[in-house]
């Protein structure tokens, strides 16, 4: 028995041996497209006809939003990571949505975290 899961550990190590780069890479495009979702689309050269927004993803229908209103509503003082982890989005995205929220006046933060208005 000592043998197999000598064998397996040895098997298990190498196949994460291999892996590592894999990871290391998927990380590595993980920071960069996360980096690129705060880049300001206003400046870019190319535009869509008639619309007045720059090339790029559409904007989407809010509902991470609404979500985190909610969320924030039935438990306020969540730090954006929380939020994220909560509504099941990356932690770039929760900074991105909140700040919104605030413009919209529907959220405010105070001391690193977050609340819903209408529950401060």
């Amino acid at each position: 028995m000592s043998d197999f899961l000598s064998e397996k550990r040895d098997e298990i190590q190498a196949r994460l041996d291999e892996l590592a780069p894999l990871i290391a890479e998927h990380d590595r495009l993980r920071r960069a497209l996360d980096a690129l979702d705060g880049v300001d689309h206003s400046s870019s050269s190319t535009r869509s006809s008639g619309t007045g927004r720059g090339a790029g993803r559409p904007r989407g229908s809010g509902e991470r939003s609404r979500q985190a209103l909610e969320l924030l509503r039935k438990e306020p003082g969540l730090g954006a990571a929380e939020v994220a982890r909560r509504i099941g989005v990356h932690p770039n995205y929760a900074y991105r949505i909140l700040p919104g929220l605030e413009e919209q006046g529907l959220v405010e933060k105070r001391d690193r975290v977050w609340y819903a208005k209408d529950a401060a």
